[in-house]
């Protein structure tokens, strides 16, 4: 677990930041989705979609910095990007997988970057880190 923590702190602050550094994990799990989605492993792309939006998007709590710092309306919004992409890798034709993705991590890093620079804690709340 040690080691866990010191490799997220230093994919984080080389990344620019706590919050950039996660949102870039989140876009490596994101990517992982579209690759298996592209290769026709809807199953994998499944799974993969679980690991990026529950493993890590919610588990390090970026879904709740989102919503302390920039309200329920830019959450919701986030979290329809989420479910687009989901239903698009789930149901192939139901919509543009990679441009959905690129959307997606597009937006991530916005927001990982915007709460960097408000200084939000890895708690999800405001204040020094």
């Amino acid at each position: 677990m040690c080691c866990a923590l010191l490799f997220v702190s230093a994919s984080a602050w080389a990344a620019g930041g706590y919050w950039a550094g996660i949102a870039e994990e989140v876009c490596l799990e994101v990517t992982k989705v579209e690759t298996f989605a592209k290769a026709g492993k809807i199953e994998d792309a499944k799974a993969a979609f679980h690991a990026a939006y529950f493993g890590t998007f919610e588990e390090k709590k970026m879904e709740i910095a989102e919503r302390s710092n920039f309200g329920i309306s830019h959450t919701a919004d986030v979290e329809e990007m989420f479910n687009n992409f989901r239903k698009a890798v789930s149901k192939p034709g139901t919509g543009d997988v990679a441009a959905l993705a690129e959307a997606l991590r597009k937006q991530l890093r916005q927001d990982g970057k915007a709460l960097d620079t408000a200084k939000v804690n890895p708690d999800g709340n405001e204040g020094p880190k």
